[in-house]
């Protein structure tokens, strides 16, 4: 979110309220040449999540959440900001813990434990299932994630390049 901007509006109220004396409101902006919105209005459930993540980057070491659950936080995005994503949960899992529900390798290319999430249907009921899964089979399901149902040898070989990549980054 390279553009994004993010602002805090405190509005004083002469009258105390339910919620108090102050109003607080979180603007936002996720594109260059637009004005700050409330945030709670414009954003997407993905940017959402960037933004959460934003401010516990900052204060990772400060407070005292033991756990942080992310979903929908790569929503609308891939590549290179995928990465940056993935670094940033990354440094925050360095003060807590963090689960990630991701869709794209170069996020979950920073996990330190991976479990993979799947549905079936058992009785007419649809049931999911957690798999806690080890190196290879990590490595096949990034595989996977990279390059759709056939796990080839190029796409595993991608997938120990990022997982490579993500744990030679600094953090």
């Amino acid at each position: 979110m390279k553009d994004a901007l993010f602002e805090i509006g405190l509005e004083k109220s002469d009258t105390p309220g339910p919620l108090g004396i102050d109003r607080i409101q979180f603007l936002f902006n996720a594109n260059a040449g637009e004005s700050p919105k409330l945030l709670s209005k414009i954003a997407s459930g993905g940017e959402l999540s960037r933004v959460l993540l934003s401010i516990r980057r900052t204060i990772a070491d400060k407070d005292r959440v033991g756990v942080y659950l992310f979903d929908e936080i790569d929503a609308g995005i891939g590549g290179q900001t995928a990465s940056v994503v993935g670094r940033k949960l990354k440094s925050v899992s360095k003060f807590n813990q963090v689960i990630c529900i991701t869709h794209l390798p170069q996020v979950a290319a920073f996990a330190d434990v991976h479990f993979s999430v799947s549905k079936k249907t058992v009785a007419g009921r649809t049931v999911s299932q957690i798999t806690p899964l080890e190196t290879k089979e990590r490595v096949d399901e990034i595989a996977r994630m990279l390059g759709g149902l056939d796990i080839t040898d190029k796409s595993k070989a991608h997938a120990k390049d990022l997982m490579r990549q993500a744990e030679n980054q600094k953090i």
